[in-house]
């Protein structure tokens, strides 16, 4: 699935399960998120680092999806990264098109351009997505992205203790 993003409006959007956005993107990770996810599973299990720093979600070797996706559900949705809570909304702090995306004002005063990616079967379905929930998920990770370093990761994950084994989902 090719990224096709294009300026936010006033898209709808409802998933229509196909589990094509968990088998085709890098999904990055906050340090928040690690926290969250880690009830399932090891951060060693299903963190990358990819770059020098980066850290991202794993995915599998024999068919490139998500190493939480499991018959083409999430089997941690209730915890699923913010990035996949946010898409098919793609918020950056720059325009990431040659045609400027939605600016939009955040709580904190500061601005993001948002887009939503029209390669998803979903976008055109469902309810209209809520433009204050962008804002506030968006604030929400602009913060957690700030705070999260592979020397916060290896800091944490100094006193993580592996939960009891839990099914996913």
């Amino acid at each position: 699935m090719k990224e096709v993003l294009v300026p936010f409006e006033d898209h709808r959007f409802g998933c229509a399960m196909c589990g094509e956005c968990c088998c085709s993107r890098n999904i990055p990770l906050t340090l928040e998120d690690i926290k969250r996810i880690s009830k399932y599973k090891d951060p060693k299990d299903f963190v990358v680092i990819f770059g020098e720093r980066k850290l991202v979600l794993d995915r599998r070797e024999w068919d490139s999806g998500c190493v939480f996706l499991r018959d083409g559900k999430c089997t941690i949705q209730e915890d699923k990264p913010l990035v996949c809570r946010l898409f098919p909304i793609c918020v950056s702090d720059y325009p990431l098109t040659e045609e400027e995306g939605r600016k939009i004002e955040l709580e904190d005063g500061t601005s993001a351009f948002v887009y939503v990616d029209t390669s998803c079967k979903g976008v055109g379905r469902g309810k209209s997505v809520d433009l204050n929930d962008i804002r506030r998920k968006a604030l929400i990770l602009r913060n957690e992205v700030f705070v999260t370093d592979l020397e916060g990761l290896i800091g944490w994950y100094l006193d993580y203790e592996e939960p009891e084994e839990k099914e996913e989902g």
